[in-house]
C-alpha cells in the first residue's frame, strides 16, 4: 500500500521540522493511525512534495511533528485543462469536481448562462475547494485546480482566447467536430472546454464564443453535465498524456 498523502499549504526543507495541524493532522492520526516512526508523503498544492517521518503527535493528534526526509517539485501536466462548466443540482456538483480533478482539471470556472437552473452561493467555492482537495489526495494529483468566481460564456471565452487557450464548445450543431476528431486537432498546452446547461446554450452563445471557439459534439446521446464534462475532461488529459 502507498504511503499516505496529506495537504499542507507550505512545505519545509529536507532536514527541517514541519509541524503539521488541523484536520490532514487529526486524518493522520485518526482515520489513518499513524504513530511515530511512520513515514508519510506532504503535497502543497502546486506541485511541491516531501517526504516526512512522523516525530511526534499530540495527545488528541491535533498537531503532528514532522521531520522532512526530502523534497522536490514536480512539472505541471500537459494540457493545463479549463473546465467552465454549468452547474448541476445537489451533489452532482460534487461527482462533476471530483472526478474531474481525479483526472486532470487544473481550472474550474462555473459558467452563468441564459438557460442555469444553478447558482452558485456565498458558500460555494470553499465546498469546492475542499472536494478537489480530496480528489487530489485520492488520485495523487500534486496540483490543486483554480477555482474561479462564476462567469458568462463570453467573458470566459474572451479571457481564454487572450490568454492563448485553444477553446470548445459542446454544443450539438450541424457543423460541430466529433470529440475524437477535435482531440487529434488540438495540441495546445492550454485548453478551456466549455459545457453548459441541461437545456444547453442558446444560439446567441453560441454564436458570441464562436469568435473564439470551435464548436464539438460528443454523440447522438443527451448527456448530464456532470457526464459531458469529465467526458470531455478525460478525453483531452488522455490524449496529452
Amino acid at each position: 500500500m502507498a504511503e499516505p498523502l496529506f495537504y499542507s499549504e507550505h512545505l519545509a526543507d529536507s532536514g527541517a521540522t514541519l509541524t503539521l495541524t488541523g484536520d490532514e493532522a487529526h486524518h493522520a492520526a485518526t482515520s489513518r493511525r499513524l504513530h511515530a516512526g511512520d513515514t508519510l508523503w506532504l503535497f502543497d498544492g502546486r506541485g511541491g512534495i516531501a517526504h516526512a517521518t512522523l516525530r511526534h503527535m499530540t495527545a488528541r493528534g491535533r498537531e503532528l511533528e514532522l521531520r522532512i526526509d526530502e523534497r522536490h517539485t514536480e512539472p505541471p501536466v500537459k494540457p493545463a485543462i479549463h473546465l467552465a462548466c454549468a452547474l448541476p443540482k445537489g451533489d452532482r456538483q460534487n461527482v462533476l469536481l471530483d472526478m474531474a480533478t481525479q483526472l486532470g482539471m487544473t481550472q474550474f470556472t462555473p459558467l452563468v448562462c441564459e438557460r442555469s437552473v444553478v447558482k452558485p452561493g456565498a458558500r460555494n467555492i470553499e465546498r469546492w475547494q475542499r472536494v478537489c482537495l480530496e480528489a487530489c489526495k485520492q488520485s495523487r494529483r500534486l496540483y490543486l485546480p483554480d477555482i474561479h468566481p462564476p462567469a458568462t460564456l463570453r467573458a470566459v471565452t474572451e479571457r481564454a482566447a487572450a490568454q492563448g487557450n485553444d477553446i470548445w464548445i459542446a454544443h450539438p450543431a450541424a457543423q460541430a467536430i466529433p470529440l475524437a476528431s477535435a482531440v487529434s486537432q488540438s495540441a495546445a498546452d492550454a485548453i478551456t472546454i466549455l459545457v453548459g446547461p441541461e437545456g444547453g446554450f442558446t444560439e446567441t452563445e453560441v454564436s458570441q464564443a464562436a469568435a473564439h471557439a470551435r464548436i464539438l459534439k460528443l454523440g447522438s446521446a443527451i448527456l448530464r453535465i456532470e457526464t459531458a464534462a469529465v467526458a470531455l475532461v478525460a478525453a483531452f488529459a488522455r490524449a496529452g498524456g
